[in-house]
């Protein structure tokens, strides 16, 4: 294939992989200084560029599928559709706490959070936060029980 035909990314990418250091797409200024450096590393080097340009047939592999009768079916691996747990699972539990119908109060909720889970450190704030985004993705979630506060304007 003649040089002066390609592209210059194409031209960019048979420099790289000829010259023993690779160059960027702003190193060469203009076309014809690229195919200067080409021609210089190939004459250098003893390269036929004829041969870079011609398009690589496609190598032909045989089907490495596995006979149905050798198919092993295991249900402990995680299908493609299914994801893999992450995490310890504090989100999930407290969301799960949040949509209780008894409406426990968040600093109750991150407690049983941390009681539950080793290595928690659920805070009444961090709840409140789950209770926000469900509220905000649409889910109902209940109203909390209101703690009573102490009496202390007398």
């Amino acid at each position: 294939m003649n040089l002066q035909e390609m592209s210059t990314k194409d031209l960019l990418a048979l420099h790289n992989e000829i010259a023993d250091k690779a160059a960027g797409p702003k190193s060469f200024s203009t076309k014809a200084k690229l195919l200067d450096r080409i021609e210089s590393i190939a004459a250098a080097k003893n390269i036929d560029l004829a041969s870079f340009g011609q398009p690589k047939a496609a190598e032909v592999t045989e089907p490495h599928a596995q006979p149905q009768a050798d198919a092993v079916e295991t249900t402990e691996a995680p299908t493609e559709t299914e994801k893999k747990p992450s995490g310890k699972g504090i989100g999930r539990l407290a969301r799960e706490l949040l949509l209780d119908p008894a409406g426990y109060p968040h600093a109750e909720i991150a407690a049983r959070v941390n009681a539950a889970i080793p290595g928690a450190k659920a805070t009444d704030k961090s709840v409140r936060w789950y209770a926000h985004a469900m509220r905000k993705k649409g889910t109902a979630v209940p109203e909390r029980q209101r703690v009573a506060e102490p009496a202390g304007d007398e």
